[in-house]
């Protein structure tokens, strides 16, 4: 079992600790922020070009995180999770994962899973897995589990967030090579900073945020955060 406290918010610097991210956070930070929002303020968005961190609603922002605690979790870790059982389908998994024949760009299927509710429910499951996956396996596992793949400008920007896990490949600048330690805290600070991107929208509709986000992983970087509302770094492949 990994190491796992609900004062944890960051990767240590130690490797010694073997500390693993707290996730119910997620879903506590994600109902406190959209409590009370109505449908308008829910769907506000803009599609401009130069405002690319405005383009998901409210909504979609937690249909994406939703999306990212089951797709991350199964693609990455379902050989752990359910090693001799038939995997969970509480979602078309074709139809949302990355690949020829994904339906859904990076959120939930928007015909039956659109209210709040229900993203809420899909979003505590993954959740849910998440937990039970740090909490039955140790960090050696998670550090033993290696992968390597074609980069992004976006991935090599926010691993510099990470003291370990992820970062290019000696072999080919083009690769970026990470343990399932490095991902799992990757995939905790992708969910939070779309929670913050929630906290944005609301700020720009006049309405306070709710929580008291730490400034912890992707939050520490500038176009993250909100300190500049320039488009960060893209999907391009290196």
């Amino acid at each position: 079992m990994a190491l796992t406290s609900a004062d944890i918010l960051e990767m240590p610097s130690e490797e010694i600790s073997g500390a693993m991210p707290w996730y119910p956070h997620i879903v506590t930070w994600v109902e406190a922020e959209i409590a009370g929002l109505t449908d308008e303020q829910l769907d506000f968005h803009d599609a401009s070009p130069e405002r690319e961190w405005m383009w998901w609603s409210c909504r979609r922002q937690v249909s994406h995180i939703a999306w990212d605690a089951l797709v991350f979790t199964k693609r990455r870790a379902g050989h752990l999770l359910w090693p001799d059982e038939v995997t969970p389908e509480p979602i078309n998994w074709v139809e949302h994962q990355m690949g020829p024949e994904n339906k859904w760009d990076r959120f939930l299927d928007a015909d039956l899973f659109w209210e709040i509710p229900a993203l809420l429910d899909k979003l505590s499951l993954g959740i849910d897995w998440l937990t039970r996956l740090v909490e039955q396996e140790s960090t050696e596992t998670f550090r033993s589990e290696i992968k390597t793949v074609r980069g992004t400008a976006f991935w090599e920007y926010v691993i510099t967030t990470l003291p370990r896990g992820a970062a290019a490949s000696s072999e080919d600048n083009s690769q970026i090579t990470y343990t399932l330690e490095g991902s799992l805290w990757m995939v905790f600070y992708e969910m939070l900073s779309h929670i913050r991107t929630i906290q944005r929208l609301k700020i720009h509709q006049g309405l306070a945020p709710n929580v008291d986000l730490p400034r912890v992983g992707y939050l520490r970087l500038p176009h993250y955060w909100g300190e500049t509302n320039e488009n960060g770094p893209g999907m391009s492949r290196l």
